[in-house]
């Protein structure tokens, strides 16, 4: 059960990684991600989770759902796995909890040629932001 929750979860971020950085291309950074943009990070809360242009949302919301092509799973574990994505979604998108999931993703939202995905992926592909120490968890 566990580790299909967590292949959810992998799929998940790795999909978010690589369709974050496809919408920070010019045209499609223009049409539809600028929108997720507009808020100032300094002031941004777990709402502006949900600042996006419909297309966004399920274009990179789609990864979770690869791992149903190749494993048994049982709807629970595909809940867990969204509801634990979402949280920690919320969670990033708010500087007042910083101190629980590092800044990893505000400094995206100051820095936004940086920080794609999660923490491991944009350390591994260079994408990471080299200017500030951060917190991490």
């Amino acid at each position: 059960m566990i580790q299909n929750i967590v292949f959810f979860i992998f799929s998940y971020d790795i999909w978010f990684y690589i369709s974050h950085i496809i919408l920070h291309k010019k045209d499609l950074y223009k049409a539809i991600h600028k929108e997720h943009h507009l808020v100032d990070p300094k002031i941004m809360t777990y709402k502006d989770t949900y600042v996006a242009h419909y297309l966004e949302s399920a274009f990179q919301g789609v990864g979770v759902l690869f791992p149903l092509l190749f494993i048994n799973y049982n709807t629970y574990e595909l809940l867990c796995s969204l509801i634990f994505l979402n949280a920690r979604g919320m969670l990033r998108h708010d500087h007042r909890c910083a101190w629980l999931v590092g800044n990893h993703h505000l400094l995206h939202h100051t820095y936004p040629n940086y920080n794609f995905g999660e923490y491991w992926l944009d350390r591994n592909f260079g994408t990471h932001y080299p200017g500030v120490i951060e917190n991490k968890i």
